[in-house]
């Protein structure tokens, strides 16, 4: 195999590679969009990080002893 066959096979995989990324996206976002239409809100909810809320403040006074 010569330099030249090789950029030549290295260019086609990654034209290759962009190409179906670029489909699967566009198929990801439809099968989305078709799923919403039949879906209850509490199931498209986003599957991320959930934050734990603050932690309160005690009632009593910070200088207060205990």
């Amino acid at each position: 195999m010569t330099f030249l066959e090789l950029l030549e096979v290295i260019l086609l995989t990654s034209v290759v590679t962009v190409v179906l990324t670029l489909l699967s996206r566009r198929f990801r976002l439809r099968l989305k969009i078709y799923f919403e239409q039949y879906l209850r809100p509490r199931y498209l909810k986003s599957r991320g990080v959930r934050r734990r809320e603050p932690a309160r403040s005690s009632s009593r006074a910070p200088d207060e002893s205990v």
